[in-house]
């Protein structure tokens, strides 16, 4: 099984990989320091062929987009695993993922922000295969947010990637709550992320307990 972060943006321009990065590790620092983790491993990153998985050069200067054939695969310091990651600016299909649904209050409540981002034309996708190490588990959401963040725009879930309840939802709103289990809607989500936590500081090879 695996789950899903989508994020659009509001702004046009597409942040660089570099930006990404950057706002990701911060990010993911700050949310160690919080659970009383005191390694701190990088994000990083890298383009691959969707058949066969061979690495693309890219700059981390250039913008954050990529072709149908690519992903990118987004990693924690020296952890195995990984996050991978699409682009998608196909704007028709984009349009037709929002055109109904803005009864529900959920969306409601951010519909004016919901439109702008959607009329940008592009979105991102991140996603979390199953079996991935706890710091992979974790650095997904707070890459999805990052991103969001630095393009002003929303992140959500239709396949319960966190709580369905929540979103969709800012990037600071999110950050809030995600990963947070005294904050989980669903005991399920409380019982993982509490067991995530666990595992953290043993898997970045440090002596700090998860709190």
């Amino acid at each position: 099984m695996s789950t899903t972060f989508d994020v659009y943006p509001r702004t046009t321009n597409v942040p660089s990989f570099a930006a990404i990065i950057d706002r990701s590790t911060a990010e993911l620092h700050r949310f160690l320091g919080s659970v009383g983790i005191r390694a701190r491993p990088l994000i990083h990153v890298r383009i691959q062929r969707c058949e066969g998985d061979f690495h693309v050069p890219f700059s981390l200067d250039a913008p954050a987009q990529w072709g149908e054939d690519t992903y990118a695969w987004f990693m924690a310091g020296d952890v195995s695993g990984g996050s991978d990651a699409y682009f998608d600016n196909d704007r028709v299909q984009i349009q037709e993922r929002w055109d109904e649904g803005f009864d529900d209050p959920r969306r409601k409540r951010l519909e004016p922000l919901i439109r702008e981002c959607i009329g940008t034309g592009h979105r991102w996708w991140i996603r979390r295969s199953a079996g991935q190490p706890a710091i992979i588990n974790v650095a997904y959401g707070l890459i999805a947010a990052s991103l969001a963040a630095i393009t002003d725009g929303f992140l959500t879930s239709d396949d319960s990637a966190w709580d369905w309840q929540r979103f969709p939802a800012l990037p600071d709103e999110f950050l809030e709550w995600y990963f947070r289990p005294d904050k989980a809607l669903g005991d399920n989500f409380r019982e993982w992320s509490q067991r995530c936590l666990g595992h953290l500081a043993k898997e970045l090879k440090q002596g700090g307990t998860a709190s």
